[in-house]
């Protein structure tokens, strides 16, 4: 890494521990960044784009996140987008990167944005507090492991092995590359037990920090033990270690383990949802 990088590396991380310092959010938890966002005074908006990523415009401020990427994508994307508020970069289009592991000419602004977003949503404390909650170790994390931890932290599997390869140094080349190689059904199938499309959001007794955040049609595995509040998932399969439900509608419920400390919010948005972030979760109304 030049020092240019390094010095704008140093910076952003700087920047987002005191912006997770200043809306109370400890180091070593998760973050909804819509919810940060909101907090913040920018307003987040999700719109069909089928050529970029996200937009951010300075003045009222909002950043636009685009509808058609996958969660952890979007997260990261909106993440990115309050790097260049709170950097105070102006007007940005951040255009997409389809092809895999092509990068987009080096840019100081995007750079930062990348290093603030990074840091905002995956800083390495609460990496390290994931990783022991579940008795786990960087050095022996297998690919079920790392997915559920992306999940917890609500980033992408890939995005999360590259900032604690690169950023982190808590992963080996050789072990990231192996990580790497296996693909989303190939890991999913893994954990569920059974062939499994959907996106799957990974749940487990160490969740804590935030609300299980899922789209329309999302499968999710929860603790065996968990009780469900509200219709906004339906059971899909039990077994004696875990239960699969299925997001079926917008709205919030609520699971808990019954006798225990135990409980988090379930905040179910549209498929593909466009609007303000802030009514992801509305419930749907029926017209009759």
């Amino acid at each position: 890494m030049t020092p240019e990088r390094r010095r704008l590396a140093l910076r952003a991380s700087s920047v987002a521990l005191r912006v997770r310092q200043q809306y109370g959010i400890a180091p070593d938890q998760p973050c909804c960044v819509y919810d940060l966002a909101e907090r913040m005074g920018v307003e987040v908006r999700f719109a069909e784009l089928p050529s970029a990523e996200g937009v951010y415009s300075p003045g009222k401020p909002v950043a636009i996140v685009s509808s058609l990427r996958p969660p952890g994508r979007q997260a990261f994307t909106c993440a990115h987008e309050l790097g260049h508020h709170i950097h105070g970069h102006g007007e940005q289009f951040d255009e997409l990167i389809e092809e895999r592991g092509k990068r987009r000419r080096y840019d100081a602004k995007e750079f930062e944005a990348d290093c603030f977003a990074s840091a905002l949503l995956m800083p390495k404390t609460a990496i390290l507090k994931g990783l022991a909650l579940r008795g786990w170790s960087p050095k022996t994390i297998s690919a079920p492991q790392m997915y559920a931890l992306s999940s917890w932290l609500g980033v992408g599997y890939a995005t999360l092995i590259g900032n604690m390869q690169w950023g982190m140094n808590l992963l080996e080349r050789n072990q990231a590359e192996a990580l790497g190689k296996l693909k989303g059904p190939q890991i999913r199938e893994s954990i569920v037990g059974c062939e499994c499309k959907e996106h799957l959001i990974v749940v487990d007794e160490a969740w804590l920090g935030r609300p299980i955040d899922a789209q329309v049609g999302d499968a999710l595995i929860l603790p065996s033990a968990v009780v469900i509040e509200g219709d906004v998932v339906e059971p899909r399969d039990t077994d004696q270690g875990s239960l699969l439900v299925r997001a079926v509608r917008p709205g919030i419920g609520r699971s808990l383990i019954r006798n225990t400390a135990w409980a988090q919010y379930i905040r179910v948005s549209r498929k593909q949802f466009t609007g303000l972030a802030r009514f992801r979760h509305l419930e749907e109304v029926d017209d009759e």
